[in-house]
């Protein structure tokens, strides 16, 4: 099987922010959770929108960190290749190969002592991308996942080594939990972005993603 993952992993930890000094399945329905529950805040479940696909809870470093669930719909893969104490998880679609490059979904999570603020931790993010892996075309929303302040951008990256230019869809949460401030995104690219069931894997990928406090 020839894909991209390795180099594509690679590139996520070089692009990221802040430094850092088993799974199990959830199933969810199709809805989006809209506004505060009642008794809830940030980072609590009932914040998180849910979909269809089942949930992978991400294995955490240490006690203190946010949980982190990703969607993980049908042909989608888990691939362990690069994991690190920045690079959390990475799935891959191998039956949607195109070009000899697998479509896939990487989490990372860092975090930095102190309170940051978000739209700062935002901007910088995206002037790594710029700066580190010469991407280009951005554009992007601001969304809140699990009542955390986030962001979805947008934007192409350049051909590099074995994988050819593509567009790259990166989804950016950040959450504070006491003194620390934690970074997570999820990237998915693909080359063939018109394919519909990547299409609709990516979007459900993004919109289920999920970002907890721990339980105090």
């Amino acid at each position: 099987m020839r894909t991209s993952v390795k180099l594509v992993l690679a590139l996520m930890a070089s692009a990221s922010l802040l430094t850092t000094g088993c799974s199990r399945d959830v199933t969810g329905t199709a809805v989006t959770a809209a506004g505060s529950a009642p008794g809830t805040g940030p980072g609590d479940a009932a914040q998180c929108a849910t979909v269809d696909a089942p949930l992978a809870d991400i294995p955490s470093v240490n006690a203190r960190e946010p949980r982190l669930r990703i969607p993980v719909p049908p042909g989608w893969k888990r691939n362990t290749m690069m994991d690190s104490r920045i690079i959390r998880y990475a799935i891959v679609a191998t039956r949607l190969i195109a070009d000899d490059f697998a479509p896939n979904a990487v989490v990372t999570l860092e975090s930095a002592h102190g309170v940051q603020d978000a739209d700062t931790v935002f901007e910088q993010n995206r002037a790594n991308l710029v700066k580190m892996m010469g991407a280009f075309d951005l554009k992007t929303d601001s969304n809140m996942t699990c009542g955390f302040p986030s962001e979805t951008t947008h934007y192409t990256a350049p051909a590099m080594g074995n994988a050819p230019q593509r567009p790259i869809i990166m989804h950016a949460v950040v959450a504070r939990n006491g003194v620390t401030t934690y970074l997570a995104t999820l990237t998915i690219q693909t080359t063939d972005a018109q394919n519909p069931t990547y299409g609709r894997d990516a979007e459900e990928i993004v919109d289920g993603f999920q970002m907890l406090l721990p339980k105090s």
